[in-house]
Protein backbone atom coordinates (compact mmCIF):
# COMPACT_ATOMS: atom_id res chain seq x y z
CA UNK A 1 0.00 0.00 0.00
CA UNK A 2 2.91 2.37 0.69
CA UNK A 3 4.17 1.85 -2.88
CA UNK A 4 0.67 2.63 -4.17
CA UNK A 5 0.57 5.93 -2.31
CA UNK A 6 3.88 7.02 -3.82
CA UNK A 7 2.22 7.16 -7.26
CA UNK A 8 5.47 6.04 -8.88
CA UNK A 9 4.36 2.62 -10.02
CA UNK A 10 2.06 1.91 -12.94
CA UNK A 11 -0.49 -0.07 -10.92
CA UNK A 12 -0.69 2.68 -8.27
CA UNK A 13 -1.39 5.28 -10.95
CA UNK A 14 -4.05 3.11 -12.59
CA UNK A 15 -5.61 2.45 -9.18
CA UNK A 16 -5.63 6.11 -8.11
CA UNK A 17 -6.88 7.43 -11.46
CA UNK A 18 -9.73 4.92 -11.78
CA UNK A 19 -10.84 5.14 -8.15
CA UNK A 20 -10.67 8.93 -8.24
CA UNK A 21 -12.83 9.07 -11.38
CA UNK A 22 -15.34 6.63 -9.90
CA UNK A 23 -15.40 8.59 -6.64
CA UNK A 24 -16.04 11.84 -8.50
CA UNK A 25 -18.81 10.19 -10.54
CA UNK A 26 -20.48 8.73 -7.45
CA UNK A 27 -20.13 12.01 -5.56
CA UNK A 28 -21.55 13.95 -8.51
CA UNK A 29 -24.49 11.56 -8.74
CA UNK A 30 -25.06 11.94 -5.01
CA UNK A 31 -25.02 15.73 -5.18
CA UNK A 32 -27.26 15.89 -8.25
CA UNK A 33 -29.70 13.34 -6.85
CA UNK A 34 -29.74 15.11 -3.49
CA UNK A 35 -30.58 18.54 -4.89
CA UNK A 36 -32.96 17.16 -7.46
CA UNK A 37 -34.79 14.92 -5.02
CA UNK A 38 -34.75 17.48 -2.21
CA UNK A 39 -36.22 20.11 -4.53
CA UNK A 40 -38.85 17.66 -5.71
CA UNK A 41 -39.68 16.49 -2.18
CA UNK A 42 -39.84 20.04 -0.90
CA UNK A 43 -42.07 21.11 -3.78
CA UNK A 44 -44.31 18.08 -3.22
CA UNK A 45 -44.49 18.78 0.52
CA UNK A 46 -45.40 22.41 -0.10
CA UNK A 47 -48.09 21.37 -2.56
CA UNK A 48 -49.49 19.00 0.04
CA UNK A 49 -49.41 21.75 2.68
CA UNK A 50 -51.12 24.13 0.27
CA UNK A 51 -53.89 21.58 -0.30
CA UNK A 52 -54.30 21.14 3.47
CA UNK A 53 -54.35 24.90 3.94
CA UNK A 54 -56.99 25.31 1.27
CA UNK A 55 -59.06 22.62 3.00
CA UNK A 56 -58.67 24.44 6.35
CA UNK A 57 -59.78 27.77 4.84
CA UNK A 58 -62.78 26.02 3.34
CA UNK A 59 -63.64 24.51 6.73
CA UNK A 60 -63.21 27.90 8.44
CA UNK A 61 -65.53 29.51 5.90
CA UNK A 62 -68.00 26.71 6.49
CA UNK A 63 -67.74 27.23 10.24
CA UNK A 64 -68.26 30.98 9.90
CA UNK A 65 -71.21 30.32 7.62
CA UNK A 66 -72.67 28.05 10.33
CA UNK A 67 -72.27 30.80 12.92
CA UNK A 68 -73.93 33.28 10.58
CA UNK A 69 -76.75 30.81 10.05
CA UNK A 70 -77.20 30.51 13.83
CA UNK A 71 -77.45 34.29 14.09
CA UNK A 72 -80.09 34.25 11.36
CA UNK A 73 -82.02 31.52 13.14
CA UNK A 74 -81.84 33.31 16.47
CA UNK A 75 -82.91 36.69 15.11
CA UNK A 76 -85.85 35.02 13.33
CA UNK A 77 -87.09 33.42 16.54
CA UNK A 78 -90.69 34.27 17.37
CA UNK A 79 -90.97 37.38 19.45
CA UNK A 80 -87.48 38.71 18.80
CA UNK A 81 -88.57 41.45 16.39
CA UNK A 82 -91.64 42.15 18.53
CA UNK A 83 -89.54 42.54 21.67
CA UNK A 84 -86.97 44.77 19.99
CA UNK A 85 -89.73 47.10 18.72
CA UNK A 86 -91.14 47.73 22.20
CA UNK A 87 -90.28 50.88 24.02
CA UNK A 88 -88.63 50.66 27.39
CA UNK A 89 -91.85 51.37 29.28
CA UNK A 90 -93.65 48.71 27.26
CA UNK A 91 -90.99 46.04 27.71
CA UNK A 92 -92.29 42.49 28.08
CA UNK A 93 -90.24 40.73 30.75
CA UNK A 94 -91.96 37.40 30.14
CA UNK A 95 -91.17 37.46 26.42
CA UNK A 96 -87.56 38.36 27.21
CA UNK A 97 -87.29 35.36 29.52
CA UNK A 98 -88.61 33.05 26.83
CA UNK A 99 -86.12 34.38 24.28
CA UNK A 100 -83.23 34.06 26.76
CA UNK A 101 -84.18 30.43 27.38
CA UNK A 102 -84.11 29.75 23.65
CA UNK A 103 -80.67 31.38 23.42
CA UNK A 104 -79.49 29.16 26.24
CA UNK A 105 -80.77 26.08 24.41
CA UNK A 106 -78.62 26.95 21.38
CA UNK A 107 -75.70 27.71 23.65
CA UNK A 108 -75.85 24.31 25.33
CA UNK A 109 -76.16 22.54 22.00
CA UNK A 110 -72.90 24.10 20.76
CA UNK A 111 -69.85 23.70 22.97
CA UNK A 112 -67.89 26.11 20.77
CA UNK A 113 -70.20 29.00 21.65
CA UNK A 114 -69.10 30.96 24.70
CA UNK A 115 -72.08 33.31 24.94
CA UNK A 116 -75.12 34.65 23.05
CA UNK A 117 -76.50 38.13 23.57
CA UNK A 118 -78.83 40.59 21.87
CA UNK A 119 -78.24 44.32 22.35
CA UNK A 120 -81.36 46.39 21.48
CA UNK A 121 -80.87 49.95 20.34
CA UNK A 122 -83.49 50.99 22.93
CA UNK A 123 -80.95 50.06 25.64
CA UNK A 124 -82.35 46.68 26.58
CA UNK A 125 -80.05 43.62 26.60
CA UNK A 126 -81.18 40.05 26.17
CA UNK A 127 -78.63 37.55 27.54
CA UNK A 128 -78.32 33.81 27.31
CA UNK A 129 -80.17 32.60 30.45
CA UNK A 130 -77.03 30.64 31.45
CA UNK A 131 -75.13 33.91 31.85
CA UNK A 132 -75.24 36.08 34.90
CA UNK A 133 -75.27 39.78 34.11
CA UNK A 134 -73.37 42.46 32.24
CA UNK A 135 -70.24 44.00 33.59
CA UNK A 136 -71.40 47.40 34.80
CA UNK A 137 -68.12 48.97 33.70
CA UNK A 138 -68.22 47.52 30.21
CA UNK A 139 -68.90 50.02 27.44
CA UNK A 140 -70.01 47.67 24.72
CA UNK A 141 -70.96 50.53 22.40
CA UNK A 142 -67.23 51.25 22.03
CA UNK A 143 -66.18 47.70 21.33
CA UNK A 144 -64.92 46.70 17.83
CA UNK A 145 -67.62 44.06 17.42
CA UNK A 146 -70.36 46.62 18.11
CA UNK A 147 -69.02 49.29 15.81
CA UNK A 148 -68.08 46.70 13.18
CA UNK A 149 -71.61 45.31 13.07
CA UNK A 150 -73.04 48.77 12.52
CA UNK A 151 -70.52 49.46 9.76
CA UNK A 152 -71.32 46.14 8.09
CA UNK A 153 -74.98 47.15 7.93
CA UNK A 154 -76.58 43.72 8.12
CA UNK A 155 -73.49 41.68 7.16
CA UNK A 156 -71.74 39.55 9.78
CA UNK A 157 -68.65 41.03 11.41
CA UNK A 158 -65.85 38.93 12.84
CA UNK A 159 -63.59 40.46 15.45
CA UNK A 160 -60.01 39.63 16.27
CA UNK A 161 -59.29 37.51 19.31
CA UNK A 162 -59.56 39.39 22.58
CA UNK A 163 -60.39 38.88 26.24
CA UNK A 164 -64.15 39.13 26.63
CA UNK A 165 -65.15 41.51 29.44
CA UNK A 166 -68.80 42.21 28.63
CA UNK A 167 -70.18 39.50 30.91
CA UNK A 168 -69.55 40.03 34.57
CA UNK A 169 -66.94 37.66 36.03
CA UNK A 170 -66.02 36.19 32.63
CA UNK A 171 -62.59 36.93 31.14
CA UNK A 172 -61.91 34.41 28.40
CA UNK A 173 -60.26 34.64 25.01
CA UNK A 174 -62.97 34.71 22.34
CA UNK A 175 -63.69 35.69 18.77
CA UNK A 176 -66.93 37.57 18.35
CA UNK A 177 -69.39 37.42 15.46
CA UNK A 178 -71.87 40.28 15.47
CA UNK A 179 -74.64 41.36 13.13
CA UNK A 180 -77.09 44.24 12.98
CA UNK A 181 -80.80 43.25 13.00
CA UNK A 182 -83.12 45.58 11.04
CA UNK A 183 -81.91 48.71 12.77
CA UNK A 184 -83.33 47.28 15.96
CA UNK A 185 -80.25 45.88 17.65
CA UNK A 186 -77.09 43.80 17.35
CA UNK A 187 -76.87 40.03 17.76
CA UNK A 188 -73.55 38.84 19.34
CA UNK A 189 -72.13 35.34 19.50
CA UNK A 190 -68.78 34.84 21.26
CA UNK A 191 -66.93 31.86 19.88
CA UNK A 192 -64.54 29.81 21.95
CA UNK A 193 -61.06 29.05 20.64
CA UNK A 194 -61.46 25.33 20.91
CA UNK A 195 -63.22 24.85 17.57
CA UNK A 196 -60.77 27.04 15.68
CA UNK A 197 -57.94 25.25 17.47
CA UNK A 198 -59.36 21.85 16.54
CA UNK A 199 -59.64 22.86 12.91
CA UNK A 200 -56.05 24.18 12.83
CA UNK A 201 -54.60 21.19 14.68
CA UNK A 202 -56.40 18.68 12.48
CA UNK A 203 -54.46 19.87 9.45
CA UNK A 204 -51.06 20.64 10.99
CA UNK A 205 -48.20 20.30 8.44
CA UNK A 206 -45.93 17.74 10.10
CA UNK A 207 -44.95 17.17 13.71
CA UNK A 208 -43.20 20.50 14.19
CA UNK A 209 -45.41 22.57 11.89
CA UNK A 210 -48.31 24.72 13.02
CA UNK A 211 -51.07 27.04 11.73
CA UNK A 212 -51.97 30.52 12.88
CA UNK A 213 -54.59 33.08 11.77
CA UNK A 214 -54.41 36.88 11.61
CA UNK A 215 -56.96 39.46 10.48
CA UNK A 216 -56.52 41.99 7.69
CA UNK A 217 -54.58 44.33 9.99
CA UNK A 218 -52.19 41.67 11.20
CA UNK A 219 -53.83 41.11 14.56
CA UNK A 220 -53.74 37.55 15.79
CA UNK A 221 -56.97 35.61 15.62
CA UNK A 222 -55.36 32.36 16.68
CA UNK A 223 -51.85 31.12 17.38
CA UNK A 224 -50.86 27.85 19.09
CA UNK A 225 -48.38 29.89 21.17
CA UNK A 226 -50.83 32.70 21.88
CA UNK A 227 -49.21 33.89 25.10
CA UNK A 228 -45.70 33.87 23.61
CA UNK A 229 -46.63 35.98 20.57
CA UNK A 230 -48.57 38.52 22.65
CA UNK A 231 -45.68 38.82 25.07
CA UNK A 232 -43.22 39.34 22.19
CA UNK A 233 -41.17 36.23 22.96
CA UNK A 234 -42.18 34.59 19.69
CA UNK A 235 -42.40 36.60 16.48
CA UNK A 236 -43.81 35.90 13.05
CA UNK A 237 -43.17 37.92 9.84
CA UNK A 238 -46.78 39.17 9.78
CA UNK A 239 -46.34 42.13 7.46
CA UNK A 240 -44.58 39.98 4.85
CA UNK A 241 -47.25 37.28 5.17
CA UNK A 242 -49.96 39.87 4.49
CA UNK A 243 -48.24 40.79 1.21
CA UNK A 244 -47.25 37.37 -0.16
CA UNK A 245 -48.61 33.85 -0.27
CA UNK A 246 -45.23 32.07 0.12
CA UNK A 247 -42.19 32.83 2.23
CA UNK A 248 -39.09 30.92 3.35
CA UNK A 249 -37.29 32.34 6.34
CA UNK A 250 -34.71 30.65 8.61
CA UNK A 251 -35.62 27.18 7.40
CA UNK A 252 -39.37 27.78 7.83
CA UNK A 253 -41.83 27.72 4.94
CA UNK A 254 -44.86 30.03 5.21
CA UNK A 255 -47.96 29.40 3.05
CA UNK A 256 -50.92 31.73 3.49
CA UNK A 257 -54.47 32.08 2.12
CA UNK A 258 -57.25 34.57 2.74
CA UNK A 259 -60.71 33.46 3.83
CA UNK A 260 -63.42 34.80 1.53
CA UNK A 261 -65.97 35.26 4.33
CA UNK A 262 -63.87 36.44 7.23
CA UNK A 263 -60.98 38.00 5.26
CA UNK A 264 -58.71 36.31 7.79
CA UNK A 265 -55.21 35.41 6.69
CA UNK A 266 -54.62 31.73 7.43
CA UNK A 267 -50.92 30.77 7.51
CA UNK A 268 -49.32 27.32 7.50
CA UNK A 269 -45.75 26.95 8.83
CA UNK A 270 -43.58 23.94 7.97
CA UNK A 271 -39.85 23.27 8.55
CA UNK A 272 -37.22 22.31 5.97
CA UNK A 273 -35.46 19.84 8.24
CA UNK A 274 -38.71 18.01 8.88
CA UNK A 275 -39.61 17.96 5.20
CA UNK A 276 -36.20 16.50 4.37
CA UNK A 277 -36.15 14.11 7.31
CA UNK A 278 -37.54 11.20 5.29
CA UNK A 279 -35.17 12.01 2.42
CA UNK A 280 -32.18 11.63 4.76
CA UNK A 281 -32.98 7.96 5.14
CA UNK A 282 -32.87 7.69 1.37
CA UNK A 283 -29.55 9.54 1.42
CA UNK A 284 -28.13 7.03 3.86
CA UNK A 285 -29.04 4.28 1.42
CA UNK A 286 -27.47 6.28 -1.40
CA UNK A 287 -24.26 6.69 0.62
CA UNK A 288 -24.23 2.99 1.51
CA UNK A 289 -24.76 2.00 -2.12
CA UNK A 290 -22.07 4.48 -3.17
CA UNK A 291 -19.58 3.03 -0.70
CA UNK A 292 -20.32 -0.52 -1.80
CA UNK A 293 -19.94 0.51 -5.44
CA UNK A 294 -16.69 2.30 -4.59
CA UNK A 295 -15.30 -0.79 -2.85
CA UNK A 296 -16.33 -3.07 -5.71
CA UNK A 297 -14.74 -0.73 -8.23
CA UNK A 298 -11.62 -0.50 -6.02
CA UNK A 299 -11.21 -4.28 -5.94
CA UNK A 300 -11.94 -4.55 -9.68
CA UNK A 301 -9.44 -1.77 -10.42
CA UNK A 302 -6.81 -3.47 -8.26
CA UNK A 303 -7.35 -6.76 -10.09
CA UNK A 304 -7.18 -5.12 -13.52
CA UNK A 305 -4.13 -2.99 -12.64
CA UNK A 306 -2.28 -5.99 -11.23
CA UNK A 307 -3.08 -8.10 -14.28
CA UNK A 308 -1.53 -5.34 -16.39
CA UNK A 309 1.42 -4.44 -14.18
CA UNK A 310 2.37 -7.83 -12.73
CA UNK A 311 4.30 -8.89 -15.87
CA UNK A 312 5.87 -5.41 -16.03
CA UNK A 313 6.95 -5.67 -12.39
CA UNK A 314 8.36 -9.15 -13.00
CA UNK A 315 10.27 -7.77 -15.96
CA UNK A 316 11.60 -4.88 -13.82
CA UNK A 317 12.63 -7.22 -10.98
CA UNK A 318 14.46 -9.45 -13.43
CA UNK A 319 16.24 -6.46 -14.96
CA UNK A 320 17.32 -5.27 -11.51
CA UNK A 321 19.36 -8.45 -11.10
CA UNK A 322 21.78 -6.95 -13.63
CA UNK A 323 22.86 -4.51 -10.89
CA UNK A 324 24.05 -7.44 -8.77
CA UNK A 325 25.90 -8.99 -11.69
CA UNK A 326 23.34 -11.75 -12.22
CA UNK A 327 22.34 -11.68 -15.87
CA UNK A 328 19.20 -13.75 -15.58
CA UNK A 329 17.08 -14.19 -18.72
CA UNK A 330 13.31 -13.85 -18.65
CA UNK A 331 11.41 -17.08 -19.11
CA UNK A 332 7.88 -17.53 -20.39
CA UNK A 333 5.76 -14.54 -19.43
CA UNK A 334 2.02 -14.10 -19.89
CA UNK A 335 1.52 -10.52 -20.95
CA UNK A 336 0.57 -8.30 -23.84
CA UNK A 337 2.48 -8.53 -27.10
CA UNK A 338 4.33 -5.28 -26.32
CA UNK A 339 5.69 -6.62 -23.02
CA UNK A 340 6.56 -9.97 -24.62
CA UNK A 341 8.48 -8.12 -27.32
CA UNK A 342 10.32 -6.16 -24.62
CA UNK A 343 11.18 -9.41 -22.79
CA UNK A 344 12.44 -10.93 -26.06
CA UNK A 345 14.72 -7.97 -26.72
CA UNK A 346 15.95 -8.07 -23.12
CA UNK A 347 16.88 -11.77 -23.49
CA UNK A 348 18.89 -10.96 -26.62
CA UNK A 349 20.62 -8.12 -24.78
CA UNK A 350 21.48 -10.37 -21.82
CA UNK A 351 22.93 -12.99 -24.17
CA UNK A 352 25.17 -10.44 -25.82
CA UNK A 353 26.24 -9.01 -22.46
CA UNK A 354 27.15 -12.50 -21.21
CA UNK A 355 29.24 -13.06 -24.32
CA UNK A 356 31.00 -9.73 -23.83
CA UNK A 357 31.51 -10.43 -20.13
CA UNK A 358 33.06 -13.82 -20.90
CA UNK A 359 35.38 -12.20 -23.42
CA UNK A 360 36.35 -9.54 -20.89
CA UNK A 361 36.97 -12.19 -18.19
CA UNK A 362 39.22 -14.14 -20.55
CA UNK A 363 41.10 -10.98 -21.53
CA UNK A 364 41.43 -9.88 -17.89
CA UNK A 365 42.69 -13.31 -16.87
CA UNK A 366 45.36 -13.16 -19.56
CA UNK A 367 46.25 -9.64 -18.52
CA UNK A 368 46.43 -10.67 -14.86
CA UNK A 369 48.80 -13.51 -15.71
CA UNK A 370 50.94 -11.09 -17.69
CA UNK A 371 50.91 -8.56 -14.86
CA UNK A 372 51.89 -11.20 -12.30
CA UNK A 373 54.73 -12.42 -14.49
CA UNK A 374 55.85 -8.86 -15.11
CA UNK A 375 55.90 -8.10 -11.43
CA UNK A 376 57.68 -11.38 -10.73
CA UNK A 377 60.30 -10.46 -13.32
CA UNK A 378 61.00 -7.20 -11.47
CA UNK A 379 62.69 -9.04 -8.56
CA UNK A 380 66.20 -7.71 -8.21
CA UNK A 381 68.59 -9.71 -10.52
CA UNK A 382 71.57 -8.24 -8.68
CA UNK A 383 70.99 -10.78 -5.93
CA UNK A 384 71.88 -13.55 -8.38
CA UNK A 385 74.99 -11.75 -9.54
CA UNK A 386 76.17 -11.06 -6.00
CA UNK A 387 75.49 -14.64 -4.92
CA UNK A 388 77.46 -16.08 -7.83
CA UNK A 389 80.30 -13.67 -7.07
CA UNK A 390 80.26 -14.90 -3.48
CA UNK A 391 80.41 -18.54 -4.66
CA UNK A 392 83.39 -17.74 -6.95
CA UNK A 393 85.14 -15.91 -4.15
CA UNK A 394 84.58 -18.80 -1.71
CA UNK A 395 85.84 -21.27 -4.36
CA UNK A 396 89.01 -19.26 -4.86
CA UNK A 397 89.50 -19.23 -1.09
CA UNK A 398 89.05 -23.05 -0.98
CA UNK A 399 85.90 -22.78 1.22
CA UNK A 400 84.38 -25.82 -0.43
CA UNK A 401 81.81 -26.51 2.31
CA UNK A 402 80.50 -22.97 2.11
CA UNK A 403 80.38 -23.26 -1.69
CA UNK A 404 78.31 -26.42 -1.41
CA UNK A 405 76.00 -24.92 1.19
CA UNK A 406 75.40 -21.67 -0.72
CA UNK A 407 75.01 -23.47 -4.05
CA UNK A 408 72.47 -25.85 -2.47
CA UNK A 409 70.52 -22.95 -0.99
CA UNK A 410 70.55 -21.13 -4.35
CA UNK A 411 69.31 -24.28 -6.08
CA UNK A 412 66.42 -24.62 -3.65
CA UNK A 413 65.69 -20.95 -4.02
CA UNK A 414 65.33 -21.12 -7.78
CA UNK A 415 63.52 -24.44 -7.74
CA UNK A 416 60.79 -22.96 -5.55
CA UNK A 417 60.83 -19.68 -7.52
CA UNK A 418 60.16 -21.58 -10.73
CA UNK A 419 57.71 -24.07 -9.06
CA UNK A 420 56.68 -25.49 -12.44
CA UNK A 421 55.05 -22.19 -13.41
CA UNK A 422 52.68 -22.15 -10.45
CA UNK A 423 51.85 -18.85 -8.81
CA UNK A 424 50.23 -20.37 -5.73
CA UNK A 425 52.36 -22.56 -3.47
CA UNK A 426 51.99 -23.84 0.08
CA UNK A 427 53.08 -21.61 2.94
CA UNK A 428 55.52 -24.36 3.87
CA UNK A 429 57.27 -24.05 0.46
CA UNK A 430 57.27 -20.27 0.84
CA UNK A 431 59.05 -20.63 4.20
CA UNK A 432 61.61 -22.97 2.57
CA UNK A 433 62.13 -20.38 -0.13
CA UNK A 434 62.76 -17.51 2.28
CA UNK A 435 64.94 -19.77 4.47
CA UNK A 436 67.15 -20.53 1.47
CA UNK A 437 67.36 -16.82 0.77
CA UNK A 438 68.28 -16.04 4.38
CA UNK A 439 70.91 -18.82 4.35
CA UNK A 440 72.59 -17.23 1.34
CA UNK A 441 72.42 -13.72 2.80
CA UNK A 442 73.63 -14.86 6.21
CA UNK A 443 76.67 -16.43 4.57
CA UNK A 444 77.35 -13.26 2.59
CA UNK A 445 76.99 -10.93 5.60
CA UNK A 446 78.69 -12.98 8.29
CA UNK A 447 77.81 -11.88 11.82
CA UNK A 448 75.74 -8.97 10.40
CA UNK A 449 72.33 -10.33 11.37
CA UNK A 450 70.47 -13.35 12.66
CA UNK A 451 66.91 -14.45 12.03
CA UNK A 452 64.03 -16.42 13.57
CA UNK A 453 61.03 -18.06 11.88
CA UNK A 454 57.87 -18.83 13.88
CA UNK A 455 54.94 -20.15 11.81
CA UNK A 456 51.88 -21.89 13.27
CA UNK A 457 51.75 -25.54 12.25
CA UNK A 458 48.03 -25.33 11.35
CA UNK A 459 48.64 -22.89 8.48
CA UNK A 460 51.71 -24.48 6.87
CA UNK A 461 49.55 -26.36 4.34
CA UNK A 462 47.57 -23.26 3.44
CA UNK A 463 48.30 -21.59 0.11
CA UNK A 464 49.94 -18.28 -0.61
CA UNK A 465 51.33 -16.34 -3.54
CA UNK A 466 54.93 -17.40 -4.15
CA UNK A 467 57.84 -15.06 -3.45
CA UNK A 468 55.85 -13.08 -0.91
CA UNK A 469 58.25 -13.05 2.04
CA UNK A 470 61.61 -12.92 0.22
CA UNK A 471 61.24 -9.30 -1.05
CA UNK A 472 60.21 -8.21 2.48
CA UNK A 473 63.29 -9.89 4.00
CA UNK A 474 65.47 -8.36 1.26
CA UNK A 475 64.10 -4.92 2.12
CA UNK A 476 64.85 -5.54 5.81
CA UNK A 477 68.46 -6.50 5.04
CA UNK A 478 69.39 -3.83 2.50
CA UNK A 479 67.42 -0.89 3.86
CA UNK A 480 67.18 -1.71 7.55
CA UNK A 481 70.08 -3.77 8.91
CA UNK A 482 72.93 -3.26 6.40
CA UNK A 483 73.65 0.33 7.44
CA UNK A 484 73.58 -0.15 11.25
CA UNK A 485 76.66 -0.84 13.38
CA UNK A 486 75.10 -3.54 15.53
CA UNK A 487 73.89 -7.09 14.88
CA UNK A 488 70.56 -7.08 13.25
CA UNK A 489 67.62 -9.39 13.91
CA UNK A 490 64.99 -10.43 11.40
CA UNK A 491 61.83 -12.10 12.79
CA UNK A 492 59.30 -13.91 10.56
CA UNK A 493 55.94 -14.95 12.10
CA UNK A 494 52.74 -16.45 10.73
CA UNK A 495 49.37 -16.58 12.52
CA UNK A 496 45.74 -17.38 11.71
CA UNK A 497 43.47 -14.46 12.64
CA UNK A 498 39.78 -15.04 11.92
CA UNK A 499 39.44 -16.01 8.28
CA UNK A 500 42.84 -14.56 7.33
CA UNK A 501 46.53 -15.40 7.65
CA UNK A 502 48.82 -12.62 8.91
CA UNK A 503 52.52 -12.94 7.98
CA UNK A 504 54.94 -10.45 9.61
CA UNK A 505 58.57 -9.56 8.79
CA UNK A 506 60.17 -7.29 11.37
CA UNK A 507 63.71 -6.01 11.86
CA UNK A 508 65.59 -3.91 14.36
CA UNK A 509 67.31 -1.80 11.71
CA UNK A 510 67.47 1.93 11.22
CA UNK A 511 63.73 2.35 10.57
CA UNK A 512 61.98 4.90 8.33
CA UNK A 513 60.56 8.37 8.75
CA UNK A 514 56.96 9.25 7.87
CA UNK A 515 57.71 10.29 4.27
CA UNK A 516 59.60 7.07 3.55
CA UNK A 517 56.88 5.01 5.22
CA UNK A 518 54.09 6.77 3.24
CA UNK A 519 55.90 6.21 -0.06
CA UNK A 520 56.82 2.55 0.43
CA UNK A 521 53.40 1.27 -0.71
CA UNK A 522 52.41 4.27 -2.81
CA UNK A 523 52.38 3.12 -6.41
CA UNK A 524 52.53 6.68 -7.74
CA UNK A 525 55.48 7.83 -5.63
CA UNK A 526 58.73 8.65 -7.40
CA UNK A 527 60.87 7.03 -4.68
CA UNK A 528 64.31 5.42 -4.86
CA UNK A 529 64.95 1.73 -5.19
CA UNK A 530 63.93 1.31 -1.55
CA UNK A 531 60.64 -0.50 -1.37
CA UNK A 532 60.44 -1.60 -5.00
CA UNK A 533 60.15 -5.27 -4.02
CA UNK A 534 57.73 -4.43 -1.25
CA UNK A 535 55.50 -2.54 -3.70
CA UNK A 536 55.59 -5.49 -6.09
CA UNK A 537 54.45 -7.86 -3.35
CA UNK A 538 51.67 -5.45 -2.34
CA UNK A 539 50.45 -5.11 -5.95
CA UNK A 540 50.65 -8.86 -6.63
CA UNK A 541 48.68 -9.73 -3.47
CA UNK A 542 45.93 -7.17 -4.25
CA UNK A 543 45.83 -8.18 -7.90
CA UNK A 544 45.40 -11.86 -7.09
CA UNK A 545 43.33 -11.88 -3.87
CA UNK A 546 41.49 -8.55 -4.01
CA UNK A 547 41.64 -4.95 -2.82
CA UNK A 548 40.93 -5.87 0.82
CA UNK A 549 44.24 -7.75 1.08
CA UNK A 550 47.87 -6.52 0.90
CA UNK A 551 50.61 -5.06 3.08
CA UNK A 552 50.67 -2.75 6.09
CA UNK A 553 53.87 -1.06 7.29
CA UNK A 554 54.88 0.45 10.62
CA UNK A 555 58.30 1.86 11.46
CA UNK A 556 60.14 3.83 14.12
CA UNK A 557 63.38 5.61 13.21
CA UNK A 558 66.29 3.98 15.06
CA UNK A 559 64.23 1.02 16.26
CA UNK A 560 63.17 -0.87 13.15
CA UNK A 561 60.37 -1.68 10.74
CA UNK A 562 57.53 -4.20 10.66
CA UNK A 563 55.71 -5.23 7.49
CA UNK A 564 52.63 -7.48 7.70
CA UNK A 565 50.86 -9.30 4.88
CA UNK A 566 47.23 -10.37 5.19
CA UNK A 567 46.01 -13.06 2.80
CA UNK A 568 42.89 -15.27 2.76
CA UNK A 569 42.96 -18.82 4.09
CA UNK A 570 43.22 -21.08 1.04
CA UNK A 571 43.29 -24.83 1.57
CA UNK A 572 42.64 -25.99 -2.01
CA UNK A 573 45.37 -27.58 -4.05
CA UNK A 574 45.59 -24.57 -6.32
CA UNK A 575 43.45 -21.61 -7.22
CA UNK A 576 43.03 -21.05 -10.95
CA UNK A 577 44.36 -17.81 -12.28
Amino acid sequence: MKNRLKLKTLDSRIYIIFTTLIFIMILSMQVVSYYSASSSIKSSALDTNRTLLNRLVTQLDSYISDMDLIIEILKDEDGVDQLLMLDTDEWDEQLQLEIENRFHTFHKARQDIYSIALFAFNGRIILDSGLESLNEYAKFEETPWYRGAIEKDGEPYLSSSYVQNTIKGKYSWVVSMSKEIKDLGIMLIDLRFNRIQQLCNSLTPGKKGYIFIVDQLGNYIYHPSQQLVYSGIKREPIQTILRTDTLNEDGRNYLSMTSELSKWRVCSVSFDDEIMDSWRNVQYYYVLIGLIAFLIVGFATTFISQSITKPVRYLCDTMKTVETGEFRPIGNIKATSEIQELAYEYNIMIGKINELMQTIVTEQESKRKSDLKALQAQINPHFLYNTLDSIIWMGEMNHSEDVVRMTSALSKLFRISISRGKEIISLKDEIHHVTSYLTIQEMRYKDKFSYTIDIDEEILQCKTLKITLQPLVENAIYHGIKSVDYEGLIEITGRKVGNQIILRVSDNGKGMNKEELDSILNQNSASTKQGTGVKNVHERVRLYFGEEYGLQCTSIVGKGTEISVNIPIIEDEELPL
